[in-house]
């Protein structure tokens, strides 16, 4: 019964962690419609490995690299300049749906969507704040195991939401023409450029942007 509760309670983490929005989360939804199930299964296992990353980091206690304000602003441009870069660069081409004899798998694409799921995951402070609770929920059990499957219960249950949702925007595409998707990734382009110039300014105005989000 341990186990069983032990399970439960990291799927519900898993499933809180798996609705949060941020650019992973549309460049996942983008990926999909725009290029397929596969390419967005490749974004979701770069978000995925990220998480391991974090969790790592949490695990050991080295999340005190970022205690420092220089390390913060520094984190906070570098993320914020890959995700305006992408953003820009989705904003601005058009959809073409590739004939079939181009639909052939791609290695480098593969990596570059890995690369992009990576990235804009752990370069989101809100994800590296959320790893510091199940986390510390892991730390009070009291065997080695049960925190193992903990971890592993809320990482495979984020994974599985993320190829669902794959899935999901993968079926939306066969009702989408070219001209609808070249709109989404136009919008999902600015969303994602809003998200890097606030991530990469945020750290230098944090009291003002705190209380603008009070009064929001």
């Amino acid at each position: 019964m341990q186990i069983f509760h032990i399970i439960t309670q990291g799927i519900l983490f898993g499933l809180t962690l798996s609705f949060m929005v941020g650019p992973a989360f549309f460049s996942l939804l983008q990926t999909s419609i725009s290029k397929g199930f596969r390419s967005g299964s490749h974004l979701a296992t770069g978000v995925a490995m990220s998480d391991v990353v974090m969790v790592f980091v949490a695990w050991y206690g080295l999340s005190t690299i970022f205690e420092s304000g220089e390390a913060r602003k520094i984190f906070s441009i570098v993320g914020g300049i890959v995700i305006v870069v992408f953003g820009l660069y989705t904003a601005t081409r058009r959809h073409v749906t590739p004939k079939a004899r181009q639909m052939v798998s791609d290695k480098t694409h593969h990596l570059k969507h890995f690369g992009q799921g990576f990235l804009f995951n752990i370069a989101n402070p809100g994800t590296w704040l959320y790893w510091l609770i199940p986390v510390g929920v892991a730390n009070s059990y009291t065997k080695s195991f049960e925190q193992i499957i903990f971890l592993i219960a809320i990482l495979s249950t984020n994974l599985g939401m993320d190829l669902l949702k794959c899935a999901i925007a993968n079926e939306l595409k066969r009702f989408l023409t070219d001209n609808v998707i070249t709109i989404i990734d136009r919008v999902v382009g600015v969303i994602l450029v809003v998200f890097g110039v606030y991530l990469a300014v945020s750290m230098f105005f944090p009291e003002q942007l705190q209380i603008n989000g009070i009064h929001q």
